[in-house]
């Protein structure tokens, strides 16, 4: 969902001088900004950042293995 959809379907609640006080949101809208803030929180996350940085260095250094599905990936790992 793009900032522009949900800035199209925010309704806002002002006080008497028209300042914005609350925003009233649908609850599909609500739900996908939660598992947003969700996975911004674990990308944040310094092991997350470590795992991200030390996968780079293996994609560098050619430490990578390409499978054609998830199937052949996990009989990979059963082996």
């Amino acid at each position: 969902m793009t900032t522009a959809e949900i800035q199209k379907k925010a309704k806002f609640v002002t006080d008497f001088n028209g300042k914005p006080k609350e925003v009233i949101l649908p609850y599909n809208v609500y739900k996908k900004l939660l598992a947003l803030e969700l996975s911004m929180e674990i990308f944040r996350q310094s092991d997350t950042q470590k795992s991200i940085s030390r996968a780079r260095e293996d994609i560098k250094k050619g430490k990578v293995k390409s499978f054609a599905s998830v199937e052949a990936a996990i009989e990979w790992l059963g082996k």
